[in-house]
C-alpha cells in the first residue's frame, strides 16, 4: 500500500491523494486548487499522475477544493466511477457546473488583457461537456454501508458534519492477505 499527497499537504487547498493498493490506483478527492491565477493554472492543468491510470475517485464532500479538478481529469483520461454520498452528488451538480462557467469568464477577462500585450492566451481546464462527464459516473452510497472500489479496497462512508452530504472516509485494504484501516 502507497499513499501519495497530491494537494492539501503543506497548503488548505487541491484535496488529492492518490492510494495505490494491489494494483487499484484509487483517488481520494478530486480537488481544484485555488490561489494566485498563474500558479493556479499550472498545478490544476498538469497533475503529477496520469489521470487515465485511475480505477476510482471517492468524494469526501463537494467543496471545489475536494472535487473541483474531476472535469479535468475526465478531460484527461479518467474514466473511472466516482463514489460519493446523496448530498454530495446533489451539490456536485451546480458546484461543477458553476465551475466551468466561472472559468470560462475569468479566461475571457484574463485573454483580453492578455492580448492587448501580445502575451500567450489562457485556456479554461474544462468546460459544460466535462462536467457532464462527471456527473454521468456519480456513484452514491449511503452512509455507514460498506461498498467495494476496486478489488481489496472497501470504502464505508461515516456522518462528518461538515456541509451536505459531507463523509468520513473509512478505508479498508487488503494486499496480499494483510488487511489495513484507513480514515
Amino acid at each position: 500500500m502507497k499513499i501519495t499527497f497530491h494537494g492539501a499537504a503543506g497548503e488548505v487547498t487541491g484535496s488529492q491523494h492518490l492510494i495505490e493498493c494491489g494494483g487499484a490506483r484509487i483517488l481520494l478527492d478530486g480537488g481544484l486548487f485555488q490561489g494566485r491565477r498563474e500558479e493556479t493554472y499550472r498545478k490544476n492543468r498538469h497533475p503529477a499522475y496520469d489521470p487515465a491510470t485511475l480505477h476510482a475517485v471517492v468524494l469526501s464532500h463537494a467543496h471545489l477544493d475536494h472535487c473541483g479538478l474531476l472535469p479535468r481529469l475526465a478531460a484527461q483520461g479518467f474514466r473511472g466511477l466516482i463514489h460519493c454520498t446523496p448530498g454530495t452528488a446533489e451539490l456536485c451538480d451546480p458546484m461543477l457546473r458553476d465551475s466551468a462557467h466561472v472559468q470560462e469568464k475569468d479566461v475571457e477577462f484574463v485573454n483580453k488583457i492578455h492580448r492587448r500585450k501580445g502575451q500567450p492566451e489562457f485556456h479554461v481546464l474544462y468546460g459544460l461537456p466535462d462536467v457532464e462527464q462527471v456527473l454521468d459516473r456519480l456513484t452514491i452510497h449511503d452512509l455507514h454501508r460498506p461498498f467495494d472500489v476496486a478489488p481489496g479496497v472497501q470504502v464505508k462512508f461515516i456522518e462528518a458534519g461538515h456541509v451536505l452530504g459531507s463523509a468520513q472516509v473509512l478505508l479498508e485494504l487488503d494486499e496480499r492477505g494483510q488487511r489495513r484501516r484507513v480514515g
